[in-house]
């Protein structure tokens, strides 16, 4: 879990931008798919080895450059230097533990965020690092994986398109945005049923010390979530209406974010807070829990130590070396003796009963 909170500095070594220490680790062959359009029609081409002109771009249309790999160094660098990327951008995108960030390099609006997935079986919260870079007349996206949930947006330009297609680069931004905190959402109602499940768990008292170990990585699955929005609102906050924020974003991409986007973030954000502080409370009332079952369980041992106390003092008494205790000299005398015994721990039994402490609420009525 911790591997995925870790800062991994470029800075080791002194390597500089435009170096990168840490490339992703190769899984498949890279490629980089095209989408072309203009309102009207949808061209879809496919490069898996570029020349020093590819991707091409066509004039008057809106492309969606889709880098599908990033472990490929060389390959990320030759589409960066085809687009004008800055080195540094694409340090952060070979850099696939970096924050989520947006920032504006020579007129290259640059986004990077996390796509977010739960694993149903493992009960786990799975990312993938992505990144959209929107210049003029194009949107170019890198992603870790073959396949994301962005696959829904390009079937939708393969099949022509519809309002997306009509709408320009601004919008599709929007899209691929959007599609991201719709997973985030998806994301954070599976975990909350999660959650609740677990819930019932500790209140009824199934489980165990199991249940608190899976209420403390669940704990961590929510963190884990909200280090991956909490620079998105950040980065929302510096941004106006008017695309003037104390970064200087001004464009269209910006304007689009703080109106649309941001009250996304911030409604997943309070739900993230939500469970959190469920979680906090689940912890806090398992801990109880258990407190109270060692009570339970030392107050039941002392009823018991109580009860033989005075046996033990009669056994004490009455093993002592002498001639003239009482009743030792005649035949009924051990028979009373056990008799006075058992009496005696009815008796004790019977006032712990009424007391209510063998009942185990601990209520002391007088």
């Amino acid at each position: 879990m911790l591997e995925r909170f870790k800062k991994r500095s470029r800075g080791a070594g002194g390597l500089g931008a435009g170096e990168n220490a840490f490339p992703a680790r190769p899984t498949f062959a890279p490629w980089v798919v095209v989408y072309a359009f203009d309102g009207t029609s949808v061209t879809v081409r496919r490069y898996d080895v570029l020349t020093e002109d590819e991707p091409a771009l066509e004039p008057g249309k809106v492309h969606w450059v889709r880098v599908i790999g990033v472990h490929d160094e060389e390959f990320v660098r030759a589409v960066a230097r085809r687009f004008g990327l800055h080195p540094l951008l694409v340090d952060d995108i070979l850099d696939t533990g970096h924050r989520p960030v947006m920032e504006e390099y020579e007129a290259i609006v640059f986004i990077l965020l996390r796509l977010l997935g739960y694993d149903e079986a493992d009960k786990r919260v799975l990312a993938e690092q992505v990144c959209l870079a929107a210049g003029d007349g194009f949107v170019l996206t890198f992603q870790e994986r073959e396949a994301n949930l962005w696959d829904a947006l390009a079937s939708r330009l393969e099949k022509g398109g519809g309002k997306l297609a009509r709408r320009g680069r601004e919008h599709l931004v929007h899209a691929l945005v959007a599609a991201a905190l719709d997973e985030y959402i998806l994301t954070l109602g599976r975990l909350a049923e999660d959650i609740e499940e677990l819930e019932q768990q500790v209140l009824s008292g199934a489980g165990g010390g199991e249940t608190l170990t899976e209420t403390y990585r669940l704990k961590r699955e929510v963190l884990f979530l909200h280090r991956s929005l909490w620079p998105l609102r950040e980065m929302l906050s510096r941004t106006r209406p008017d695309g003037q924020g104390e970064t200087g974003e001004a464009n269209a991409v910006a304007s689009l974010l703080w109106n649309d986007i941001r009250q996304d973030v911030y409604q997943v954000l309070d739900a993230v807070e939500t469970l959190r502080e469920m979680l906090s409370e689940m912890v806090g009332l398992s801990m109880t829990k258990a407190e109270l079952r060692m009570n339970a369980v030392g107050q039941y041992l002392t009823l018991v130590a109580t009860i033989f106390l005075p046996l033990n003092f009669l056994v004490g008494f009455y093993g002592m070396n002498f001639d003239n205790l009482p009743f030792k000299s005649t035949d009924w005398g051990v028979y009373a003796l056990t008799a006075f015994m058992v009496a005696t721990v009815a008796g004790m039994a019977l006032y712990f009963h009424r007391k209510q402490w063998i009942a185990g609420n601990g209520d002391d009525e007088e």
